[in-house]
């Protein structure tokens, strides 16, 4: 069996096995423990998918085969051409892309650690009892074995060729102890593959890990347009009727604001780049040159459909325990 679907399979069983025994690990940050350095194995496959670029040219031919079936010279041709596709991906299959990504990859890494000039880089790959020469070649089971107890991550890498010498590529690491795993995607020419696949990775586990934010507006609850009002301009009044049938109330020009900074991904909402949106002030347009009040407007045709909205809701407030009588 070939190393890479050899390793592969075993990384996806050890990935599995660890996701059904140490379900917690998912939870946790990949990069820790934040000031431990990762070892990771040097031999990282480099499995070839799908060619996107190719396959496009190989319905071509197919296509040629039909819209040519009338000329006895054009069908010999296109048949020509049909039988030598398999021939063709075999022998680009079989091409030492692999082990020259992985050590181009390696060789990155060590130069972007030389570039902040840091000497604690983060991953750092064991050779001991390894050489270049033995990379994308099969270790024996004994040597993993004596191995595997000072080995923290495992990497594969699956590449696509997508049009002429662009490739996409995409690096997997995997811990070895709980199985969690992390990917990174790049899109360069063939050339250029290393390098910026090392850029993500280096990125990520020597970048500034930043706190996650806080919602300004924790306490509300954001509600979209009623389903029939979805993608539709309505009027202030008919946006005013559905959201005091949820017991909620259009938003001020600030709390529109607010959300739209926090973002969809943070507790907040998504705002149509040149939309407009009703708001308790009037509407509320983000194509205005001014930023905070100055995108508020007056709006004087409430019973037209002219904006988009949302509506918010805040939680009652808790009620207060009664206060004890007082003895006589």
């Amino acid at each position: 069996m070939p190393l890479q679907r050899l390793w592969a399979g075993a990384v996806r069983a050890a990935a599995l096995g660890a996701a059904l025994v140490c379900a917690p690990a998912w939870s946790q940050d990949f990069r820790d423990p934040a000031d431990q350095p990762f070892t990771v194995w040097p031999n990282i496959p480099v499995i070839r998918a799908s060619d996107l670029g190719e396959y496009g040219q190989d319905r071509q031919l197919i296509a040629d085969l039909h819209a040519d079936k009338a000329d006895p010279a054009k069908v010999a041709a296109a048949l020509q051409a049909v039988d030598a596709l398999q021939g063709h991906h075999e022998r680009a299959a079989l091409a030492e892309l692999g082990r020259s990504l992985n050590v181009q990859l390696i060789a990155e890494l060590d130069r972007q650690a030389r570039r902040i000039n840091t000497r604690s880089p983060k991953l750092r790959f064991d050779f001991a009892d390894i050489t270049p020469e033995q990379l994308q070649r099969p270790s024996a089971r004994d040597d993993l074995a004596g191995r595997a107890g000072r080995i923290t991550l495992a990497a594969y890498i699956t590449y696509t060729r997508l049009d002429a010498a662009l490739v996409q590529a995409t690096a997997t690491l995997v811990k070895l102890r709980s199985g969690a795993s992390q990917s990174f995607t790049a899109t360069a020419p063939a050339p250029l593959l290393a390098e910026a696949l090392a850029r993500e990775l280096f990125d990520y586990f020597h970048g500034t890990r930043f706190s996650a934010p806080r919602n300004p507006l924790a306490g509300a609850q954001w509600l979209t347009a009623a389903p029939g009002h979805a993608d539709r301009l309505v009027s202030r009044d008919t946006a005013l009727r559905y959201c005091q049938s949820q017991n909620a109330q259009l938003p001020t020009a600030h709390e529109l604001e607010v959300a739209e900074a926090a973002g969809f991904y943070g507790g907040g909402v998504a705002l149509r780049q040149a939309g407009v949106y009703h708001v308790q002030a009037g509407l509320y347009d983000t194509a205005a040159p001014l930023d905070g009040a100055g995108r508020t407007r007056t709006n004087h045709l409430a019973d037209v459909p002219n904006a988009y909205y949302y509506c918010i809701r805040y939680a009652p407030a808790p009620a207060r325990p009664p206060a004890p009588r007082a003895r006589r």
